[in-house]
């Protein structure tokens, strides 16, 4: 072999695929003042030569994964052991049940008032959903959890819905008297807490959604936590299809349900650089609601008849919005009408006319049993006889109290003045009433 042949080629540097353009187009997602964004751009552009593009994979990344980072981040925020990163609160959700092996034939109880999604992902795992009812917490009724409890009951999920701690004492005593995993869906809640405790840190496992809508958001993405090292395995594995986040990823199994085939819910870096800015907010928002909240209902003066949600414990509301119930379905319009004219930012929640996937009664998906193949699943998994009887007419207290529910949304930034306003306009159409 001749000197020639020893020799070691040189390749590159080579510009990163990821480069200037890329970092522009992004700045086209904020509002600069006039002139600002040209300057950055060009500041950009003239560093050209010397800028390296982001790695936008959280895993064999060169550089600290953000990712990575928002994990950790959250883990402290809520004091769990372990925190997952996904694409969504929905993928967590299935994360979380494919974790705790919920498949065909099981059954997990979900509230009749909640996004469509935290129903649906039990028919994707496919398994059964029993609908249970609410209670004027707007949260799960207790009683008709325990009273919708089958042998072939596998889990609770449990929705902290609109920010507002469901009722875990209760739930979680059910839940260990009939040997139930509990999931804590927490998408409109994140940063709330239940006597002390972070919602999500409670049950078996939490689900957070940082939808673009949500108390903490990343545009989309979500997180799964718990405190069970061996249920975070299995929830990494299903989020990264070759199940192989494991303590030693090419090792036989530690024991038997380890290595399975997944699915595809891993964040991006993009996604866990604006959540992990967004949980260092986290207690900034949280502190700015409920001070917001405090005020408006500090001036508000209910007439006879008309009360305010329950909340099960009211220390840990996120409080990211203010929920009366009316004395009826009419006084309900009337008084809806006349708060929005007034300038309230009030909305009202059920109406038949409306078309609301937060509210059981439009899920036909559900409720007429389809099924996106000819295997008939999840519906063919449990004999006909044993299935759940659908109606919607099945959760009477939910309609009821959502007919009568006025919802006023509160901004963590409002000032006294706003909370004043608000409250006045309130007290003056209710009044009127």
């Amino acid at each position: 072999m001749t000197a020639e042949t020893n020799t070691k080629i040189t390749l590159g540097p080579y510009a990163t695929k990821i480069h200037e353009e890329e970092l522009i187009e992004l700045l086209d997602l904020w509002e600069f003042a006039p002139g600002i964004k040209e300057k950055i751009a060009g500041l950009i552009h003239d560093q050209a030569d010397e800028l390296k593009g982001p790695h936008l994979f959280r895993y064999y990344n060169p550089r600290p994964s953000k990712v990575a980072a928002a994990e950790q981040a959250f883990a402290e925020l809520l004091g769990v052991k372990h925190v997952l990163a996904v694409n969504s609160c929905t993928s967590a959700l299935i994360a979380a049940l494919r974790a705790l092996g919920i498949g065909a034939g099981d059954e997990v109880i979900v509230p009749a008032y909640t996004f469509f999604a935290s129903a649906a992902v039990i028919g994707t795992c496919n398994a059964i959903p029993v609908i249970a009812d609410v209670d004027d917490t707007l949260t799960l009724d207790p009683k008709d959890v325990e009273r919708r409890i089958t042998p072939r009951t596998k889990a609770i999920i449990v929705v902290h819905m609109r920010g507002k701690p469901a009722q875990m004492d209760e739930l979680m005593a059910i839940a260990a008297r009939h040997k139930l995993a509990v999931i804590e869906d927490v998408a409109q809640a994140a940063g709330g807490s239940y006597k002390g405790r972070m919602l999500g840190s409670i049950g078996t496992m939490g689900c957070f959604s940082f939808d673009y809508y949500k108390i903490l958001n990343s545009g989309e993405g979500g997180f799964v936590v718990t405190n069970d090292e061996w249920l975070h395995t299995r929830a990494q594995s299903w989020h990264d299809a070759a199940a192989c986040w494991r303590p030693n990823r090419y090792a036989s199994e530690r024991r038997e349900g380890e290595l399975f085939c997944g699915e595809n819910y891993r964040m991006s870096e993009l996604q866990g650089a604006v959540a992990l800015a967004q949980i260092r907010k986290a207690r900034k928002f949280i502190a700015g609601y409920r001070a917001a909240f405090t005020r408006i209902v500090g001036q508000l003066k209910l007439p006879a008849g008309l009360t305010l949600q329950r909340v099960s414990d009211p220390t840990g509301d996120a409080c990211s919005n203010l929920i009366l119930f009316m004395p009826s379905v009419e006084k309900t319009k009337q008084a809806l009408a006349a708060m929005q004219a007034a300038g309230v930012p009030a909305g009202g929640i059920y109406d038949s006319k409306v078309k609301d996937w937060h509210i059981y009664t439009y899920w036909e998906h559900i409720l007429d049993k389809k099924s996106v193949a000819r295997d008939g699943l999840p519906w063919s998994g449990v004999p006909a006889e044993e299935l759940p009887r659908y109606s919607r007419t099945m959760c009477p207290q939910c309609t009821d109290y959502l007919s009568r529910a006025i919802m006023i949304d509160i901004h963590w930034e409002y000032s006294k003045a706003d909370c004043a306003a608000i409250a006045e306009a309130i007290n003056k159409v209710l009044a009127a009433l």
